[in-house]
């Protein structure tokens, strides 16, 4: 894999969060557009009509947002209202807040050591970021996993009510409701599922590394159902995404790359039924990404067009069932975008990789997070499409 270019032996895959938007629903799809029903003609009219919106709308950095240079990025942002949110920045080891739904941004936290990865927020005050944990032979030393704040991001504080193996760090967070949390990690192993029942008051932590060896991601429907993401565990690492229906109880592989020393990044679901998962290659092989129509059941690998060999995706986000972009871990490489389901992906010159993480707020706005901070707001008019 590719090493960072912060820190020389820091591997460049960045881990993030599946958590909010604003007024996030109950199964926290913040990166979940609203999707016609398909059995209204007026509905369909709707939404051909929301896609040209959205295709006649660009990507705009958004100025004086926090940056890093040198092909770094920043991992994730997330907007837990309309107006206020945040981001975090690993390379700065810094928390950063928005009080004017992202115009400007400042520091709220800094601390020296700590690689911040994610963030899951459950309301304006109450919210946790992640650490990627200690990295050998660089300046992330922190053993912390977690960090929360009840007070809009004034002060921080170490989750320290976890039971069971304790992780080494967070990749990724998300919410299932306000009670029911899910942390996953990490990004070179070993690899382990956080759950709370309790709003994050207590974790509890259950070791995956005999079937991941990396775990990235991870959505949920409800307490028992989910998916996670990750690296199959052997000699040889597959891009795998394993399903449960127990609450983490067992897991079942539902898809596995044929692309060898590949590696599944992120998921996003733009419907209940639709939903992609980035491939990241790692060796020079047949680009790809995957996509399931029946809400995660099933998946298939489709060939990543216009994106070479080796494509280390990374950042997918879609706004629709159709639209949608992914990202390389790879400053040389091109963000993509698709706007018919991934049959044909194209260039989008607005934005420029490596990009993290993608976030629908609403039909109208969406931000994106890597380098700096990109903004897209949509010319619609017309309510939920």
């Amino acid at each position: 894999m590719k090493l960072h270019t912060v820190f020389p032996l820091l591997i460049a895959v960045a881990c993030s969060s599946s958590s909010n938007g604003a007024a996030p629903p109950a199964n926290d799809a913040s990166d979940e557009a609203p999707a016609a029903d398909a059995g209204s003609a007026d509905a369909e009219d709707a939404a051909g009509s929301y896609a040209e919106a959205v295709l006649s709308a660009t990507w705009k950095a958004v100025p004086g947002a926090p940056t890093v240079t040198g092909g770094a990025k920043q991992d994730d942002v997330v907007f837990p209202s309309a107006s206020v949110g945040y981001a975090v920045s690993g390379p700065a080891s810094t928390i950063y807040k928005t009080t004017n739904g992202g115009t400007t941004w400042k520091s709220v936290f800094t601390h020296t050591g700590t690689y911040f990865r994610s963030l899951l927020f459950i309301d304006e005050s109450h919210g946790f970021a992640s650490n990627l944990g200690p990295i050998a032979q660089s300046t992330i030393t922190d053993t912390n996993v977690l960090y929360e704040t009840m007070d809009g991001g004034a002060s921080w504080n170490p989750v320290t009510a976890i039971t069971g193996p304790m992780p080494t760090g967070i990749c990724n967070q998300t919410m299932i409701d306000p009670l029911h949390l899910v942390a996953v990690g990490r990004v070179e192993g070993p690899s382990f599922l956080m759950m709370s029942g309790d709003g994050g008051g207590t974790w509890t932590s259950t070791d995956l590394s005999s079937q991941l060896q990396m775990l990235i991601d991870a959505r949920f429907t409800s307490p028992t159902d989910g998916i996670v993401v990750g690296g199959s565990a052997g000699s040889t690492m597959y891009c795998s995404i394993l399903h449960t229906t127990n609450g983490g109880g067992t897991w079942q592989p539902v898809f596995q790359s044929a692309t060898p020393s590949s590696l599944c990044w992120k998921i996003s679901f733009p419907s209940s039924l639709v939903g992609y998962v980035s491939v990241q290659d790692t060796a020079g092989g047949t680009s790809s990404f995957a996509k399931t129509i029946d809400g995660g059941l099933s998946w298939k690998e489709m060939p990543l067009e216009n994106a070479g060999t080796g494509y280390a995706g990374i950042g997918m986000g879609f706004i629709t069932e159709d639209i949608g972009w992914i990202s390389a871990d790879d400053v040389s490489a091109p963000t993509l975008r698709t706007t018919d389901g991934g049959q044909t992906w194209a260039k989008d010159s607005a934005l420029m990789s490596p990009i993290n993480r993608f976030r629908f707020l609403s039909p109208t706005t969406a931000f994106a997070i890597g380098a700096t901070i990109w903004r897209l707001d949509v010319p619609w008019t017309g309510g939920e499409p």
